[in-house]
């Protein structure tokens, strides 16, 4: 019975590790959902400056996308090299939204405290007014990632 006990909790905490990093899960995927597709070349014109993108969104007339992340941080490179590069998410943040990228080590570090960032990746989603409409906390698949976006765009 000890050793049956032993297996169980061994396979409890392999599955904890397994789920974690940094600082959150990772959404669960559908199958196919990690698919990427990358038809043609979007070039996306990330900010790199909270203030600038503020500005620009209300110039265009967009809210602004945030995407905290940090160079330690795994699932914020996945989350790059997948759904960031997928070609409708690229569309659509170029089409859609004033992108600006912040390091919460760098100069990401004040606002991601302001806007209590506690897992990376966030991506949050601000009126120009710099007003929270909705956060993604964690990393998400191209098309969960489009689709969150896409609803939440809509609720402002």
């Amino acid at each position: 019975m000890t050793f049956h006990r032993f297996q169980l909790t061994t396979i409890a905490i392999a599955a904890v590790l397994a789920t974690a990093g940094c600082g959150r899960q990772e959404a669960p995927s559908l199958p196919g959902a990690e698919a990427v597709s990358n038809h043609g070349s979007v070039d996306i014109k990330w900010e790199k400056d909270f203030a600038t993108a503020v500005e620009r969104a209300g110039e265009e007339g967009k809210p602004v996308l945030v995407n905290f992340y940090a160079d330690w941080c795994v699932w914020c490179k996945r989350l790059d090299s997948t759904t960031l590069q997928d070609a409708r998410v690229a569309t659509m943040l170029r089409d859609q939204v004033v992108p600006v990228r912040l390091d919460v080590d760098r100069e990401g570090r004040e606002l991601s405290n302001e806007y209590r960032v506690d897992g990376l990746p966030t991506v949050l989603i601000l009126e120009a007014n710099g007003r929270e409409i909705g956060r993604i906390p964690g990393y998400m698949p191209p098309a969960g990632f489009l689709e969150t976006v896409e609803g939440l765009l809509h609720q402002s």
